[in-house]
């Protein structure tokens, strides 16, 4: 993220809370308050920042907020206000507000008149409509209602879904380069890695939700390098939950990237073997744990990083009891950096096509699975908190409704409701396949009996239907 980027961002959170503060205080106070006029000249001081002389454009689209087109990142100290505001604008049937270049000219008043109107406009049949001619009989020409925004998202979403994809493609390359030359028992550096997990970061910061759909991506073949990349964008967006800094989100990354690197030396028949492996075998992989820390130590990279980045290989299959490999006969705790890891490598691991699994599990029974030995296997705080962050139905899993429609979760438009998602509708290609069609909010009701317009029968499998879920979270992008 540039440093523009960033401080735009961080106006944006300001601008945020300028404006929730001050719906709710003209809706408590009157004119003469004390309190009701810092309210109003921090919100016209904050806007005037965020447009810069220009007009200034906040729109609400798939749960998420953008502002001057860029998404508004979402920081740990404002999710819970920002929830409310996401609330708040389809109450009253806002996709967006246009700030014109002339609001420098709006008085105090206009500024009251225009808050007050806001909030009486969720009471209103037509919200959209009354507040247009509201805003037009008080004189207030310098808002303008936005209805839709379909014009600019597409081109949004799609610079995003390029950048998306070519980074984690190039992660991909970096993980195989550095396990090649350790293979090789060559110097291998993790310059290009640090980079690469730089924009990761900030890619998870801008859109979450656009990482856990490209974890999906699924590879037999190359299992054991995507399966790597996908680790790194769970466990950067559970460190995102848990309010990590971003250099620590970056060193995660790196965690993630390298965590199977003892996995060199594990010979490929073992690894690919569809039969139980007999007593030398599972040895050799109880072994790649301490592999992968010696081959990180000897890594081209400071003292400090190498001293980070070894807690991935070597924690990731430590349980919450201390159980699991390598044997411990020195520490009473997990750090944890280990923990996010344990839960990430698991997940994946679980809802991927493996070898020696008759079939693999849908992410929903993944995290059932998962949930049956938390305080055993995994930290509680910590699953609780991926499972939530997961959804009840993570992105990716395709869901079958009760009037026969399949659709894949690709979102959950908002926070407070993780248990009806976004789905991308499924419908026949012609050629024997599936391609996307429109996109459907669950959580929608019925006007007149109040439920669901539809229900979810059952889960499915992705590998069933034979999709690959990021086709569709990356369809657009070339």
């Amino acid at each position: 993220m540039s440093a523009q980027d960033s401080e735009l961002m961080e106006l944006g959170g300001k601008f945020i809370k300028a404006f929730h503060h001050m719906i709710h205080t003209v809706r408590i106070h009157q004119e003469n308050n004390q309190l009701m006029k810092e309210c109003i000249a921090q919100f016209g001081k904050v806007l005037a920042q965020m447009a810069g002389g220009e007009e200034l454009e906040i729109l609400l689209w798939r749960g998420r907020f953008f502002l001057q087109g860029e998404k508004l990142l979402y920081r740990r100290e404002t999710f819970p206000l920002i929830n409310e505001m996401m609330e708040y604008f389809p109450q009253r049937g806002l996709q967006g507000l246009r700030f014109l270049p002339t609001f420098r000219k709006a008085s105090f008043k206009d500024f009251i008149i225009f808050a007050r109107l806001l909030d009486e406009a969720a009471m209103r049949e037509d919200p959209p409509s009354w507040l247009e001619r509201q805003l037009e009989d008080n004189g207030l020409q310098w808002l303008e209602i936005l209805r839709e925004m379909d014009d600019i998202s597409p081109d949004i979403e799609l610079r995003r879904k390029e950048k998306a994809k070519q980074t984690y493609l190039q992660a991909l390359t970096a993980v195989k380069e550095v396990a090649k030359k350790v293979s090789q028992r060559s110097v291998a550096g993790i310059r290009k890695a640090r980079r690469l997990a730089q924009t990761m970061v900030d890619l998870v910061l801008e859109d979450e939700t656009l990482m856990l759909g490209l974890s999906t991506i699924r590879d037999y073949d190359d299992y054991t390098y995507t399966h790597s990349v996908n680790v790194a964008l769970l466990s950067m967006s559970l460190g995102r939950r848990i309010g990590l800094s971003q250099s620590f989100l970056e060193q995660l990354a790196i965690c993630g990237m390298f965590h199977d690197l003892g996995k060199v030396e594990v010979p490929k028949d073992i690894i690919t073997k569809p039969d139980m492996l007999d007593t030398g075998e599972w040895e050799h992989i109880r072994r790649h744990p301490l592999i992968g820390v010696h081959r990180v130590l000897r890594l081209h990279a400071s003292r400090d990083m190498r001293s980070r980045v070894v807690l991935g290989p070597f924690g990731h299959h430590l349980n919450y009891d201390l159980s699991g490999y390598p044997r411990l006969h020195f520490t009473e705790t997990l750090t944890l950096f280990g923990k996010i890891l344990r839960i990430a490598d698991t997940y994946d691991a679980l809802t991927a096509e493996r070898a020696y699994r008759p079939r693999s599990f849908s992410p929903d029974e993944a995290l059932r699975m998962m949930w049956e030995k938390v305080g055993i296997e995994y930290d509680p705080v910590l699953l609780k908190t991926f499972i939530n962050m997961m959804g009840l139905y993570p992105v990716g899993t395709v869901l079958k409704l009760d009037n026969g429609e399949l659709g894949l979760v690709v979102d959950y438009p908002s926070e407070s409701e993780r248990t009806r998602p976004q789905v991308l509708l499924l419908v026949d290609d012609g050629q024997g396949g599936l391609k996307g069609s429109e996109e459907l909010n669950l959580a929608d009701r019925d006007q007149k009996t109040g439920s669901y317009e539809r229900q979810i029968v059952k889960c499915l499998h992705p590998s069933v239907l034979g999709i690959q879920p990021s086709q569709f979270f990356l369809k657009e992008a070339s």
